[in-house]
């Protein structure tokens, strides 16, 4: 049976010489060793590399590797069980991978009107969404039910966006949100602490441009641009809206010149 040097050896195979030192390190392949040291891998090697390299692929680790080509005698229900697992694994990671590609798409196709332009606006019906409250003004919220699912949300960001609440009273909210379909399909945990909004016709107003001083934060301000569009159109504003961002549109001013959008529920009459 020929044997092969390292390089050569690894380069039939398409893999490179740090693996195949990595697996004889851990005990999945034993190469032969000449009296000057150099390391020669038999021809039948190549069938048991495959066969690592397969295991690998479907998402096994390196210790099952070992486990199940160095074992006499293999549970094969034991390994078919696993592999189903690592598959359900690849597919939530795919779901994951398109609704990512669809996410940065859509914001690809929303941000096209502002080229050249600071802000755009629109009027339709929004999805029903899902809001997750995080933090007020100045420090975390306490409620435990948020950090027993919050993990789990952010893990979806950007499909999970960053949004701020903010009310008549003048109270502030950060959280997360996302459209329920969205929370549906990614299976994200819910709970009671997690507000759903119901569908309802909604004023859009979009930019690019710098952040609008907190001050102006607040229903029906007279001097937030956002709502000077919206009383032109003599329209109003329900009890609350969200400013959600969406990603920074310059890197070299702290973040503070943004895309975004402003999500303003109209009210009726």
């Amino acid at each position: 049976m020929r044997e092969y040097r390292i390089g050569e050896f690894a380069k039939h195979l398409g893999v490179t010489p740090d693996l195949l030192k990595h697996y004889e390190d851990q005990g999945i392949i034993t190469p032969s060793r000449s009296e000057s040291g150099y390391r020669y891998y038999p021809f039948q090697t190549s069938m048991l590399l495959m066969e690592c390299v397969r295991l690998r692929n479907y998402g096994m680790t390196l210790r099952e590797i070992r486990e199940i080509v160095t074992a006499h005698q293999v549970d094969n229900a034991a390994v078919d069980r696993r592999l189903s697992e690592n598959m359900s694994s690849l597919r939530e990671e795919m779901l994951l991978d398109e609704a990512l590609t669809a996410n940065y798409e859509a914001f690809l196709a929303w941000k096209a009107p502002l080229q050249g332009r600071e802000y755009d606006w629109d009027v339709r019906w929004s999805r029903p969404m899902c809001f997750l409250p995080h933090t007020d003004k100045y420090d975390f919220l306490r409620d435990p039910r948020i950090y027993e699912i919050l993990k789990a949300w952010m893990s979806y960001i950007p499909i999970v966006k960053s949004t701020m609440k903010v009310e008549r009273n003048g109270q502030i909210t950060w959280g997360l949100i996302a459209e329920e379909e969205s929370v549906r399909s990614l299976r994200l945990p819910v709970n009671d602490v997690v507000e759903r909004i119901p569908q309802k016709k909604i004023f859009y107003y979009k930019f690019r441009a710098p952040l609008i001083p907190t001050d102006l934060e607040q229903v029906d301000a007279p001097e937030h641009p956002a709502f000077q569009t919206l009383q032109s159109l003599n329209l109003h504003c329900e009890d609350w809206y969200f400013r959600t961002t969406l990603m920074p549109a310059d890197w070299q001013q702290d973040l503070r010149y943004q895309y975004g959008y402003y999500a303003i529920p109209i009210a009726d009459g």
